[in-house]
C-alpha cells in the first residue's frame, strides 16, 4: 500500500516537472536570440555599403559621328534601408573612337559623382529584385554627367550581382559639324551595367 502512493507520488511529480519543463522551453529558429526576438540579417538593416561596376555605352547621334566607352567604378556608401542607399564614386573611363568626336587627345576621362539607389520591391522571399540607381557628378576632362539606369539585383542579404540599362548624358568638348571648331556639347549613350554590391 505504501509502495503504491510512493510510486503515485513520483509519477504525479514526474509529470509536472515534464510540463513545466515544456512550458519553459525556448524555440530556437534561426535569427531569433535567446530573450525571442527576432533578429532581421537582411538587405532592410542600415549600414556600411559598397560596389563594383564595369559599364559600356555607345553614343546616340544622329546624322553625327558616334562613338563607345568603356568604364568601371567603385562605390562606397550609407544603407538607410532596402529601398534609400547613397554614397559616393569614382572610375575611369575609357573612349572608343575618341578622335571622332572629343577634342581632346587622351582617350581617358575619371567619372566623380553621387549615387543614390534602392529596390522597388522587398527582398524577402525574393532572390531577384529590380532596382533603380541614379549618378549626377562630373567628369574629369569632359563636364557635368547624369546616369539613371534600372535593373536587376540578383542575391540575397548584403552580397548580389546587379544588372542594369539605362541612359548615360556626357557634357563635353567636341567638334562643331558645321566649321569644325570646338563647342560644348551634350551627348546622350546608352549603356548597360554590370556589377556586384557588398
Amino acid at each position: 500500500m505504501v509502495i503504491r502512493r510512493i510510486i503515485a507520488a513520483i509519477v504525479v511529480v514526474s509529470c509536472s516537472l515534464g510540463a513545466s519543463a515544456q512550458l519553459n522551453q525556448v524555440n530556437r529558429l534561426p535569427g531569433v536570440d535567446n530573450s525571442g526576438i527576432q533578429k532581421n540579417y537582411t538587405e532592410s538593416q542600415t549600414g556600411f555599403w559598397a560596389a563594383a561596376e564595369a559599364s559600356a555605352g555607345y553614343s546616340c547621334r544622329l546624322f553625327n559621328s558616334n562613338f563607345g566607352y568603356s568604364e568601371f567604378d567603385a562605390v562606397v556608401g550609407y544603407r538607410f534601408n532596402e529601398f534609400v542607399r547613397t554614397g559616393i564614386g569614382i572610375g575611369g573611363r575609357y573612349y572608343f573612337d575618341n578622335a571622332k568626336v572629343r577634342t581632346t587627345a587622351s582617350e581617358w576621362a575619371f567619372p566623380i559623382f553621387v549615387n543614390v539607389r534602392g529596390n522597388f520591391i522587398p527582398t524577402q522571399y525574393r532572390s531577384v529584385v529590380p532596382f533603380y540607381s541614379f549618378d549626377i557628378g562630373g567628369t574629369v576632362r569632359d563636364g557635368f554627367m547624369v546616369r539613371p539606369n534600372v535593373g536587376l539585383r540578383i542575391g540575397r542579404d548584403r552580397s548580389a550581382f546587379l544588372v542594369s540599362i539605362g541612359y548615360s548624358g556626357q557634357d563635353l568638348s567636341s567638334y562643331n559639324k558645321t566649321n569644325g571648331e570646338k563647342a560644348r556639347k551634350f551627348i546622350s549613350f546608352i549603356n548597360l551595367k554590370l556589377g556586384y554590391e557588398f
